[in-house]
Order: C-alpha cells, then structure tokens, then sequence
C-alpha cells in the first residue's frame, strides 16, 4: 500500500513537470520586451574586435545559437561582424580606462574587474553605499 502512495506522488509530479515543460512555457523567453536601444558591449575572441550591439538582438542571436549547439556544457559563441567567425561573447567596458574585455575575466572577482586598471563598477557602488 505504501509503494502505490509513493508510485502516485511520483507520476503526479512527472505530470506536472511534464506541463511545465512542453505547455507552460513560451519559445521567446521574454525576448521581444527587450528594447533594441539599450546596447550590450561584445567581444571576438578571435581577432579581438569589440563593439556594441543590441541587447535584443544580442539574446535573439545567443537563443538560435544555444538552439543549434548539440553540447549542453559549451559556451555559446554567436558570429563575428567583423571576421564572420564564432567567436563573440558578452564582454564589458570598464569606465575608468575604456578597456574592453570578457565579462568575469579576473579570477574569484566581480565580474566587471578590469583586468588592465583593476577598477569594478560593482565594488564601486558598494563602497559608496557602505559609506553613507
């Protein structure tokens, strides 16, 4: 009696993830409220060119190439303006020295170091937060 209590529980719960899957969720994940206007800074790791580019078509770019990747663990790389090469990744500006680069680049630190000046955005704000 008590395998057929947990034997329901259990195809009750596959049930439910099973809508949650194929029938609660939309294929755009939100993706059409982005606004076109706010840019994101990427960057080729290949010939090293940076320059902005949509935020939209950023995530509508990165959400036709994680569906074509057959591994799951790969970083996504969407396709290079400059040198048509997969090769390009989010990356940041640093506001102190303008450096572009890759987005968690210093190890075990805020994902906006810099790794040429040292300077974060993020531990920046928190200092001036913790001083008030």
């Amino acid at each position: 009696m008590k395998n057929l209590i947990y034997l329901g529980i259990i195809l009750v719960c596959l049930g439910v993830a099973g809508f949650v899957i194929f029938a609660g969720g939309s294929d755009d994940s939100g993706i059409s409220d982005i606004s076109n206007e706010e840019q994101t800074w990427v960057i080729c790791m290949d010939c090293k060119a940076s320059y902005q580019m949509g935020q939209k078509d950023y995530y509508e770019q990165l959400a036709a190439k994680s569906k074509e990747r057959t591994n799951m663990m790969a970083t996504v790389y969407l396709t290079c303006e400059k040198c048509g090469k997969d090769a390009v990744i989010k990356a940041v500006k640093c506001e102190q020295c303008g450096h572009v680069f890759r987005e968690g680049t210093v190890p075990n630190d805020n994902p906006d170091r810099c790794p040429k000046c040292k300077f974060s955005k993020i531990e920046a704000v928190r200092k001036e937060r913790q001083s008030q």
